[in-house]
C-alpha cells in the first residue's frame, strides 16, 4: 500500500550511484514507505542530483518497519556545485524516531543553492546495518508558522499490557508521548492556518490502550481531555501487517484528536440532542482524517446525505479542498463565527451567497459517479 501522507517533493530530484554507495536508493525517494534503503554498518551516503536552483529549506527522513536499532540516529547533509567540494547544510546527532514510519522533520538554517546533496547516516551501533524508509527534500520551511504551537502534556498508560494489542502496539510505537504530540500539532495545522490563530486549547492528553470492544473515542473537553484505543482493535488491524496497523492507527488518532482541537457548533443544541451538530462534529473530524492520508479514498461512492456524519460528511468537507485549498479551515471557523451554525449557511460563508449545500453536494455526487 502506498503511504498517502508524504508530501510531493517540489523538485526533480534523481537517485545517483556515488562510490561509496552500494545499493540502489531509489527506494528513499518513491513517496512508499514500505520499500527501504538497506545500507551498510558504519557512515552511509546517500547521493541526490538537484535539477533546480530553488535551495533546499527543510527535509525529512522517516524511520522504516524494521526494527528500532536499524534507524539513523546520526547524519549530515551536504551540499555541492562540482561534486568535489562539499559544504555542510544541515547536522543533527542523536536522534530518535517515536514510531515505526516516522518522520523526522528538519529546518535548515542556512540553505544555499546547490546542484547536489548527499546525506551521510548512520545508526547508533556501528553493528547494525542502516534502514531508512524515505527521504524528502523540500524547497519549503514545512515548519512555518507552526514553530510556536504549544504541544499538550501528554500521560499514555496501557491498562492491560499483557494483551497481544499491546504489545503489538509498542512494536509500532516507541516514545507514545512524543507520536501523540506529533500528530497533534499536524491536526491543527489541518484546522487552522498557523500556531498563533485563536484556537481551542489542549493541555492535557490522557491516552490510554484498552482491552475492550470498540475502536477509540474521546473524552471530556478542552483544555484536558481522554482518548483510549482499543488493544482489540489494535489485534485485527496488525494481522494483515505494521504498516496497515499504522494507518489505521495515525487515521484513528486524527479523528480523535480532532475532537479535541476543533470548535463546536453554537445555537444548535449538543452533540447528543441535535443532528447537525453531531453530524458537523464528526464530519469535520474524518474531513481531517481523509486530509491527512488516512483513509482509502477508493471507498467512497455515490450516494447518502453530508447529514450522515463520519465518512460521507467528512469525504464531502474534505473533497471542498478541489474547490478551495484552504476550504476546511474555512468551513471549520464557520463553526466559531456563525451564532447559529448549519450546513448551508457555513457553504455560503466559505463559497459566497449563491453557494448551496445542495448545490455543492449534488456536484459532490457529479463527481463520485464520474471517478
Amino acid at each position: 500500500m502506498k503511504k498517502l501522507f508524504i508530501l510531493a517533493c517540489a523538485f526533480s530530484f534523481l537517485a545517483c550511484e556515488a562510490q561509496s554507495v552500494s545499493s540502489d536508493i531509489s527506494a528513499v525517494t518513491d513517496n512508499d514507505l514500505t520499500t527501504y534503503y538497506t545500507g551498510g554498518t558504519g557512515k552511509n551516503q546517500l547521493l541526490f542530483a538537484h535539477t533546480s536552483n530553488t535551495p533546499v529549506l527543510s527535509y525529512k527522513i522517516y524511520s522504516s518497519g524494521e526494527n528500532p536499532t536499524h534507524d539513523p540516529t546520526n547524519w549530515v547533509l551536504k551540499g555541492s556545485n562540482d561534486g568535489k567540494t562539499w559544504t555542510i547544510v544541515d547536522e543533527r546527532r542523536d536522534q530518535q524516531f517515536c514510531s515505526r514510519f516516522q518522520e523526522i522533520l528538519n529546518i535548515i538554517d542556512n540553505p544555499g543553492t546547490y546542484k547536489q546533496y548527499i546525506l551521510e547516516a548512520e545508526t547508533k551501533s556501528q553493528n547494525d546495518n542502516l534502514i531508512i524508509a524515505e527521504v524528502v527534500l523540500s524547497d519549503k520551511n514545512l515548519l512555518a508558522n507552526w514553530e510556536n504551537f504549544k504541544y499538550p502534556k501528554v500521560q499514555f498508560e496501557s491498562l492491560n499490557p499483557d494483551t497481544e494489542g499491546s504489545k503489538v502496539y509498542h512494536q509500532l510505537v516507541q516514545d507514545p508521548d512524543e507520536y501523540i504530540k506529533y500528530h497533534a500539532r499536524k491536526v491543527a495545522e489541518i484546522l487552522y492556518y498557523t500556531a498563533n490563530d485563536p484556537m481551542t486549547d489542549v493541555e492535557n492528553i490522557e491516552y490510554t490502550l484498552e482491552d475492550k470492544d470498540g475502536v477509540s473515542a474521546k473524552g471530556g473537553s478542552s483544555p484536558n481531555i481522554h482518548i483510549f484505543y482499543s488493544t482489540r482493535h489494535i489485534e485485527k488491524s496488525a494481522k494483515e501487517s505494521l504498516f496497515k496497523l499504522d494507518f489505521e492507527t495515525r487515521g484513528v488518532l486524527y479523528h480523535e484528536l480532532t475532537h479535541g482541537y476543533q470548535y463546536e457548533p453554537k445555537g444548535i443544541g449538543n452533540y447528543g440532542n441535535n443532528k447537525t451538530f453531531w453530524a458537523c462534529i464528526e464530519g469535520i473530524a474524518d474531513a481531517v482524517r481523509a486530509e491527512a492520508g488516512y483513509f482509502d479514498m477508493s471507498t467512497r461512492k455515490p450516494g447518502g446525505n453530508w447529514m450522515d456524519g463520519y465518512r460521507t460528511t467528512g469525504f464531502f468537507i474534505q473533497w471542498l479542498t478541489t474547490k478551495d485549498p484552504d476550504a476546511i479551515r474555512k468551513f471549520h471557523k464557520t463553526v466559531k463565527d456563525l451564532d447559529v451554525w448549519g450546513f448551508d449557511k457555513a457553504i455560503k460563508a466559505v463559497f459566497g451567497q449563491e453557494a448551496s449545500i445542495d448545490g455543492m453536494w449534488n456536484e459532490y455526487q457529479e463527481f463520485l459517479t464520474k471517478q
